[in-house]
């Protein structure tokens, strides 16, 4: 089976393909309080489906935003004498709210394939691992006459932890903004925070991956033989990172990790030196000489693309954002979602107030989400500060060769 190249567009299809929802809710509260919240209160909810590969400019996206103009001047002729009603609020926000989904449904996020997520809303601030590990369980034989069986467990003596963090950001406009921007809409707002939202989320992931720093027996080196081809030192050096991953160990058991599957990540100016060589089968169009040698197809599923975040080397007020992706020549292979955990309390969701009067604003949003990563077990004897040995872990750092 040809690998798959995992890019935005590629990502976009195979949502689409599997028919992505989303559960989009809007909880009661602030972000802080939602932190610690223990029984969250929904505020407004929805079963976002992707049904189309290009949301902006759909029938859809027109449809809903004209119902959102007619919202925004029935909440805009209300704010400006009282409070504007609950409902005209909460039709207001569920639309707006859809369309951001809308619009993260087709974001770069590689969260879901790199890491197994799971959302729960009553997470507390500090998780234990137990109440993410899968629960254990072993069938034996009984009698049948009243004679207890064997129980499932939960993993109970793991009493390691991660915690919750915010990711946030907000947006206040103002009477000049309304008097002078004429380019101003709310689309462009929804469109900055999905694109910062993406960023925050790939920076807990990719870039946890492209800023570890690697033990010896988490590192490949490029292939130097001498009088071999580009293409044969590439395929000898991603085959060595194979048998290398699959001889890392796991924290957890002191055993061989489990291999269900292999990921490459690496900057696309690499893909398809790397494509063209995972094939395998070198041999046709090598040099006689060489005609005979085994190459086999290496065990790698997909590659995915990342170069840099959507937001990475743009100015923010006096910031230049940073969000590095894989620099061109290094790539990192690793066992996707069985050994590194996302946990989410709140996805993606919004709070919306009133402006201020003494600031000139007339409205704000806040947007944020609430999750915690548990990386331990994943970058094994490369995790920061560890008190493990050599040989753990479920990624491998590899340093490609260079054509000549």
């Amino acid at each position: 089976m040809p690998i798959k190249i995992m890019n935005r567009d590629a990502l976009i299809e195979e949502r689409l393909k599997n028919k992505t929802a989303t559960h989009a809710v809007v909880f009661s509260g602030n972000a802080t309080e939602n932190l610690t919240a223990a029984n969250p209160t929904v505020l407004n909810q929805a079963i976002v489906e992707m049904t189309n590969n290009h949301w902006v400019g759909s029938a859809g996206n027109v449809k809903l935003w004209d119902e959102i103009k007619v919202l925004q001047k029935k909440f805009v002729a209300e704010n400006a004498a009282q409070a504007p009603d609950a409902e005209t609020l909460a039709a207001l926000v569920s639309k707006i709210f859809i369309d951001m989904t809308r619009r993260a449904q087709e974001s770069p996020d590689l969260t879901s394939m790199i890491a197994t997520e799971i959302t729960n809303f009553d997470f507390p601030e500090n998780v234990t691992l137990r109440d993410i590990m899968k629960y254990r369980g072993k069938f034996m034989k009984i009698s049948g006459t009243n004679d207890s069986v064997p129980l499932i467990e939960q993993n109970l003596a793991n009493v390691d932890t991660f915690p919750m963090e915010i990711l946030a950001l907000g947006w206040k406009d103002s009477i000049k903004n309304m008097l002078y921007n004429t380019l101003h809409n709310m689309q462009k707002v929804l469109e900055a925070v999905v694109d910062a939202h993406t960023d925050a989320r790939n920076s807990k992931t990719v870039g946890m991956i492209v800023g570890a720093t690697y033990v010896a027996t988490q590192s490949q080196a490029a292939d130097a033989t001498a009088s071999t081809t580009f293409d044969e030192k590439m395929y000898t050096t991603l085959r060595k990172a194979v048998k290398k991953l699959k001889g890392l160990k796991d924290i957890q058991t002191d055993r061989p990790i489990s291999v269900p599957s292999m990921m490459l990540l690496c900057n696309s100016a690499n893909t398809w030196d790397i494509e063209r060589v995972v094939n395998g089968q070198l041999d046709l169009n090598g040099a006689a000489g060489a005609r005979g040698n085994n190459r086999q197809a290496l065990p790698i599923a997909s590659i995915v693309e990342y170069d840099r975040g959507i937001t990475d080397g743009f100015t923010w007020g006096k910031e230049t954002l940073s969000f590095p992706g894989v620099t061109a020549g290094k790539a990192y292979l690793f066992v996707p979602k069985e050994y590194l955990w996302v946990g989410n309390k709140r996805p993606l969701t919004m709070e919306t107030g009133r402006g201020s009067v003494l600031q000139l604003s007339t409205e704000e949003r806040a947007w944020y989400g609430v999750q915690g990563e548990y990386t331990k077990v994943f970058l094994g004897s490369s995790f920061p500060s560890t008190s493990v040995g050599a040989g753990y872990g479920a990624i491998i750092e590899i340093t490609l060769p260079t054509e000549s």
